[in-house]
């Protein structure tokens, strides 16, 4: 299985995420203090701006992540798998 580079800017943080890992279990499992709830697509308390790469989104509720939010770059950590190196940079909480 691949292994893509990605960047979160919120620390500086450059880890490792395997392309079958989610960007949050890869960025916690790495020591990173990235904000989150659930893990299962249902709160935004993980929501980031994708700032470089491609990633595949798993199923997440509409109420965490809406069509407009995703299309303006926006993603759930705890719902997206890299498909190539990538660059993030968490939101926070509340914060859509």
């Amino acid at each position: 299985m691949a292994a893509f580079k990605v960047t979160i800017a919120n620390t500086g943080a450059v880890i490792d995420c395997d392309a079958n890992q989610r960007i949050l279990h890869a960025a916690v499992g790495a020591g990173v203090d990235f904000p989150y709830g659930c893990a299962t697509g249902n709160c935004a308390a993980c929501i980031s701006d994708l700032t470089a790469g491609e990633v595949a989104m798993m199923s997440y509720s509409d109420n965490a992540l809406s069509v407009a939010q995703l299309a303006d770059g926006k993603i759930l950590a705890c719902r997206a798998k890299p498909l190539s190196d990538v660059a993030v940079t968490w939101l926070g909480r509340g914060r859509k």
